[in-house]
């Protein structure tokens, strides 16, 4: 309850444009279907500790359970829970089951092993009779031989679906948003970088600044504001240390008083918008980690309330270009030596 709070609060807070906050992740919503998907499962039988034992059973085990987000060479997610069962005569032959998992599986085999099912397991019993020497015959003072079968079946659910369908199209639909927001600074930074040019070009009839933006780009450059090159500092930087850079650029550009010093107007201005680009920068780079955060917790719920394992699996199988691969501030730094 804590966490969808403060992210709710966050939203509101921290000035993100309206449309942001109509695309963020809906994390209440998904905490609403999760209950939904927890009863689903208690319903069939599977509680967290009957999940947590048949999944942690290995492959050649008599009963064994298996849940994946996705076909292979499917690119959506298709959540499907299936069970691996040794049966004998009809009955699950293991004897480490609980009394949880052997409530479940009778469940399962008389909810969800059809009728044909049932009639063909019949048959097959009937043949292994009638399949059997004379000698072997003698139905009155002997039983008739165990007769083993296997089956996998997919156990039918609907909310974890529905879960997974919403995730999958918030993750999507911020992934648009990105590349909108990616776009548009693209433009911005190309359009700089024609002013920047403008005002340090070198003429013999007029006054530039050059050398003025020449030194705030290295100072720029040093700061390391969204992304580190240094071998022992290296990577994209989290919002947090990113503010901490900028503030220390604009600190040093200050204590040299470069941005005072311009002899040409245009300068001025032209380094205000620089400075709002990166504080654009940093308000993506902020609400791309507000909805991370909002999807691992999300997950981790899930995996608390399921025992289905998926929160390590979910960001390899869903297709986030943006939101989970990587950050718009991180590819937007590598635009800068336009300007430069």
């Amino acid at each position: 309850m804590k966490f969808a709070h403060d992210f709710k609060q966050s939203l509101a807070n921290q000035d993100f444009p309206a449309h942001w906050i109509e695309r963020a992740i809906p994390y209440s919503q998904l905490k609403k279907c999760l209950k939904k998907v927890q009863r689903e499962l208690q319903d069939l039988g599977l509680d967290q500790e009957t999940i947590r034992a048949l999944l942690s059973a290995e492959e050649t085990a008599p009963v064994a359970l298996q849940y994946k987000l996705r076909e292979s060479g499917s690119k959506l997610v298709r959540p499907k829970l299936t069970v691996n069962v040794h049966l004998r005569d009809g009955v699950a032959v293991d004897a480490s089951l609980t009394p949880a998992s052997k409530a479940f599986l009778e469940k399962l085999a008389n909810e969800i092993l059809d009728e044909t099912e049932r009639t063909s397991l019949a048959q097959a019993q009937t043949k292994k009779v009638a399949d059997r020497t004379p000698s072997d015959k003698s139905f009155g003072d002997r039983e008739i031989a165990d007769f083993d079968n296997y089956e996998t079946i997919e156990v039918p659910l609907i909310f974890d679906s529905e879960f997974f369908d919403m995730l999958q199209k918030d993750v999507n639909e911020l992934d648009v948003l990105q590349r909108e927001e990616q776009s548009q600074l693209t433009s911005e930074i190309t359009e700089l970088s024609k002013s920047v040019s403008a005002v340090s070009r070198p003429s013999r009839f007029s006054k530039n600044d050059m050398a003025r933006w020449r030194q705030i780009f290295e100072i720029y450059l040093d700061a390391n504001v969204f992304f580190a090159t240094q071998e022992r500092d290296h990577g994209a930087r989290n919002s947090q240390r990113a503010i901490k850079q900028l503030q220390w650029f604009q600190n040093e550009v200050e204590k040299r008083n470069l941005a005072r010093d311009f002899k040409i107007r245009a300068s001025q201005q032209a380094f205000s918008r620089f400075l709002q680009l990166n504080v654009s920068l940093l308000k993506n780079l902020q609400f791309q980690e507000l909805n991370k955060l909002a999807v691992s917790k999300i997950l981790k719920k899930f995996d608390k309330r399921t025992s289905l394992g998926i929160a390590k699996s979910f960001p390899k199988v869903i297709h986030s270009e943006r939101l989970l691969a990587g950050g718009i501030a991180k590819d937007s730094v590598f635009l800068w030596p336009t300007v430069l």
